[in-house]
């Protein structure tokens, strides 16, 4: 069967090789340094070497204690005390809902820009991945950064002086976003921009570019920092750190320096990765960016199980309209549900959905409202309307203790659609369980794990439909749903 579009964006198989937590640092070194050694498929940006590069990689950032305003809709502002998910400025929960326009500052005009912020606060997103500066292989025009209208962000390439009509535009389109309750998941420097449209002559500058950034923004309230972006450090020494890890780095450094503290995390490469797998960045960010372009649960499981504890979001993973896996189905609307719902019930803090149109391809606005959309729109506000915060994955069996299918140890290759493993979570006391039944059976649950009185009803992921069914030690799918497929979602509350 033929597969789906292949992204321009990103480099898949790099190396069909994955690194879990339980291998330790040095199984991680080994690993990501043989990707280093074979070198395939990397920007060759990410290589670039820069002036004085930090020596001293162990000096911790300074620590800012400005506090967000509490005004506005909300937004992502802050880590949870107990490491599992985002605040909003009023410090309560706040469920990721995101979709990833890479492009959006180099390849939309105003007009377009608010048509799609309009349209994705209609369809309930909350967040969007973003570049801040454009380069050919992230979705822009030119690899000098510049607009599809020739506004640029840079005078000669020098990444400290300014063409003040380019962040005019840019700064009005993160204020844009935040009058749609979008929070801006924006790449100061990015695996793509690096050594293209941003090439520092220093460390230095790398550090005074991240100020001057934090500066600019300083009164926005809807950012969360990011770099990277399947990104692989140029170094056998991953402790250490490449040129391009230093200046990432000293970016942070100066957007610290600033006065701002908002949640940071690095996207590294695909086609299975955490932000915490490697050990230059491990002590550095606040949050897992997991990206997997295989069964969702698996990577999402492992970072949710790491410790010092922090958010796990699913990133990245198969966008709709693409698949970079040739060999495998093409994405479907199916797949999609099971991306989201697999992390959702793994110990996700929320999820970023894709397509194809992350770099605005001709007739974009005729696709911003597919079925996959509405269906991924109504499993968020179902999800979103729970106590989720509270759920912990069932990862021993406790609730559910039959019929729960294959469940991945490896990280080896496999479409999302080829796995049939059931996950689960549940509140400490029982009173909220969700359960992904992701193809048809019949499966066993523990009713001592749940209170005397629970009511079940199976949810039909792809319409919303609710059909209530009596409480038992068993449950089976109602067959096929409303988009001919298997899967469902089992609510237990009480």
């Amino acid at each position: 069967m033929a597969s789906g579009p292949t992204a321009q964006r990103r480099y898949p198989h790099i190396l069909r090789l994955g690194v879990s937590a339980v291998l330790g640092v040095s199984a991680v070194l080994a690993v990501v340094s043989v990707v280093w050694i074979l070198g395939r498929d990397r920007p060759p940006g990410q290589a670039m070497r820069i002036n004085g590069a930090r020596q001293d990689v162990s000096a911790p950032w300074p620590t800012p204690s400005v506090r967000a305003k509490r005004e506005g809709p909300p937004y992502v502002t802050y880590v949870s005390p107990n490491g599992r998910y985002f605040l909003d400025q009023y410090g309560k929960p706040l469920l990721v809902k995101g979709d990833s326009p890479w492009a959006l500052m180099t390849r939309l005009s105003p007009v377009q820009a608010e048509l799609w912020f309009k349209n994705r606060q209609e369809h309930g997103f909350n967040a969007a991945i973003v570049s801040l500066i454009g380069s050919v292989n992230n979705g822009g025009p030119s690899d000098d950064g510049s607009t599809f209208d020739g506004l640029r962000p840079f005078t000669d390439g020098n990444i400290l002086n300014w063409q003040e009509p380019y962040w005019q535009r840019v700064t009005a389109y993160l204020r844009m976003a935040a009058d749609h309750g979008i929070t801006v998941f924006l790449y100061p420097i990015d695996g793509w921009t690096i050594g293209h449209s941003f090439v520092p002559e220093s460390i230095e500058q790398c550090q005074s570019y991240g100020r001057k950034v934090a500066e600019r923004f300083r009164d926005l309230p809807n950012l969360v920092w990011m770099s990277g972006g399947d990104y692989i450090p140029a170094t056998k020494d991953l402790a250490r750190g490449s040129d391009v890890d230093h200046c990432i780095d000293a970016m942070m450094r100066g957007i610290r320096e600033a006065g701002d503290d908002r949640p940071f995390s690095i996207q590294l490469a695909g086609d299975k990765s955490i932000s915490n797998d490697n050990p230059y960045w491990a002590s550095r960010v606040d949050w897992n960016f997991v990206y997997t372009y295989y069964p969702t649960y698996r990577a999402v499981l492992e970072a949710y199980g790491r410790h010092p504890r922090i958010p796990a979001i699913l990133g990245e993973a198969n966008y709709e309209g693409e698949n970079n896996q040739t060999e495998t189905l093409p994405t479907t609307n199916e797949t999609l549900r099971r991306q989201v719902l697999w992390a959702l019930t793994s110990g996700a803090a929320g999820e970023f959905f894709g397509s194809h149109d992350w770099a605005f391809h001709d007739g974009w606005e005729r696709r911003l409202s597919t079925p996959a959309v509405t269906q991924i729109e109504r499993l968020r506000n179902l999800i979103s309307g729970l106590p989720w915060w509270q759920l912990v994955p069932d990862t021993s069996n406790m609730l559910v203790t039959g019929g729960r299918g294959t469940q991945l140890k490896t990280d080896d290759p496999m479409d999302v659609l080829d796995n049939d493993y059931v996950t689960a979570a549940k509140t400490p006391d029982g009173r909220l369980a969700v359960i992904y039944v992701p193809t048809q059976r019949t499966i066993s649950v523990n009713r001592a794990a749940l209170p005397a009185r629970c009511r079940a009803v199976w949810i039909d992921p792809s319409s919303g439909a609710r059909q209530p069914v009596p409480m038992s030690n068993t449950f089976t799918t109602p067959g096929t749903n409303a988009g001919g497929d298997g899967d469902w979602l089992l609510l237990l509350t009480s």
